[in-house]
């Protein structure tokens, strides 16, 4: 059994729209049941600390209270954003306490590692091969820890004819500045469409956590804009941002969301692709001649249609929500018994 506590964080940037996103699919898919987690008003470091506070002076009588199976928190692996958007329900005595979650990047395992440790956590799933890995090998008391890919709604995304598609080329959130600046002169020069989020030192989404100027304002903004584009530029967080990634190279949804709306992925693959995939799902940039390369594949959309179609099917039947929900229940089955 798994009750799973809904995050109630207003929807303030893509990241939390996601996670809000996946635990709507959670409830309505899952059999689980559902608790709701207080609402975290604004000003959010108040509103976070505020019950975090709470549950640290309620911990004698919660601990009293008895919960059946498993509690799930999804996302977000932060102290006090676990602790109060899971309250009180985190703080129980439950059979099993698990947390599945994404960005857990080098630099920060140590802090994870303390949030485990404060937190009880009894089942740890981690979205990075490598960051599972790593906590694997750390004595982490009775704590188990797993490996759990991102996955998406594939059904939330939409395609269209390539013929029908306007935006040539699309770089959408974090970009990696030195591919831009090689390829951005070139587009213009060739007169194609390259659509790109604006980035400089003070403005950067993956650094700052903007929630204004953003590209796409909506998700239905953005999953129109990758539906009309024929070509996604997709790097690993380690190559766009290693300050913040470190080594950590992981599949984030960035390509299961262009694999999902018939894009050709071009950029680098990440290093777990191999453990995932038993072929390349992205087309390695050709830095000796990268807007060529670009002009080929819009050229020559026929020699990419199968790749394109490889990684449809792909994401369909492999990087559904429902195969998280398969994967999550039965190591809850496994770790309860």
């Amino acid at each position: 059994m798994v009750t799973l506590i809904r995050s109630q964080i207003p929807k303030s940037s893509p990241d939390i729209s996601h996670l809000i996103a996946f635990e709507d699919y959670c409830q309505h898919n899952s059999g689980w049941t559902i608790k709701q987690g207080p609402v975290l008003f604004n000003p959010r470091s108040f509103s976070l600390r505020f019950f975090s506070g709470i549950q640290a002076l309620l911990k004698p009588i919660l601990r009293r209270v008895k919960i059946k199976g498993a509690v799930l928190s999804l996302g977000l692996p932060y102290y006090h954003y676990l602790t109060a958007k899971t309250f009180p329900y985190f703080g129980t005595d439950c059979d099993l306490r698990v947390l599945w979650t994404y960005d857990v990047w080098a630099p920060d395992f140590d802090r994870v590692e303390q949030l485990v440790n404060k937190s009880k956590i009894d089942l740890l799933l981690l979205s990075s091969y490598q960051a599972t890995a790593h906590f694997q090998k750390l004595n982490l008391g009775n704590c188990k820890v797993h490996w759990v890919p991102e996955t998406i709604d594939v059904h939330a995304y939409q395609h269209k004819e390539w013929s029908e598609r306007s935006i040539h080329v699309l770089s959408f959130g974090r970009s990696w500045q030195q591919y831009h600046e090689v390829i951005v002169d070139g587009c213009h020069e060739h007169h194609i469409n390259y659509q790109y989020q604006e980035r400089s030192a003070t403005h950067d989404v993956a650094v700052h956590g903007l929630k204004k100027k953003l590209q796409f304002p909506t998700t239905a903004d953005f999953t129109a804009g990758l539906a009309d584009s024929k070509i996604c530029i997709c790097f690993p967080r380690c190559v766009t941002h290693p300050a913040l990634a470190g080594e950590v190279s992981t599949l984030t949804i960035r390509y299961l969301q262009a694999m999902a709306s018939k894009c050709v992925i071009i950029g680098a693959a990440p290093k777990e692709i191999t453990r995932l995939f038993d072929y390349n799902p992205v087309i390695e940039v050709d830095w000796e001649k990268p807007v060529e390369q670009i002009r080929h594949i819009l050229d020559y959309p026929e020699e990419y249609s199968t790749i394109v179609e490889k990684n449809y099917q792909m994401v369909h039947q492999h990087f559904h929500h429902q195969q998280a929900i398969n994967q999550i229940n039965e190591l809850v089955k496994a770790n309860l018994t």
